[in-house]
């Protein structure tokens, strides 16, 4: 598989993961990871199915990019771990109703500009 297609691929799924542990946070309302609570909270964690995907695609996420970094150079593939900033606004936006403002914009346009200046 091409680098940049592995790249894209573990940059998408690191922030779906991102977005589906909201969707699992949200699910469990309060979440104090104190000592006296932990064991608790991570049993609620780990029964909350949304969280387990999360980590099931960050996971897979991960595995890819250690593919990557066995195969492309970091300069390279670094910047392009941006990108996922601009999945999570826009799943964001149609998934929560989060505010896709002028500065949203402008920054999404920063980011796809220097990964572009930072890959010629």
């Amino acid at each position: 598989m091409n680098n940049l297609v592995v790249i894209l691929l573990s940059v998408l799924l690191g922030s779906i993961g991102q977005v589906v542990l909201k969707i699992g946070a949200n699910k469990l309302d309060s979440f104090t990871l104190s000592f006296e609570t932990l064991v608790a909270d991570l049993l609620r964690m780990a029964r909350t199915p949304e969280i387990v995907i999360g980590l099931v695609l960050f996971g897979t996420s991960f595995l890819l990019w250690i593919k990557v970094l066995t195969k492309a150079d970091l300069s390279y593939a670094y910047p392009l771990v941006s990108l996922g900033y601009i999945n999570v606004v826009i799943l964001s936006y149609f998934l929560f109703g989060e505010s896709f403002t002028v500065m949203k914009v402008l920054g999404i346009t920063l980011i796809i500009s220097g990964v572009i200046v930072l890959n010629l």
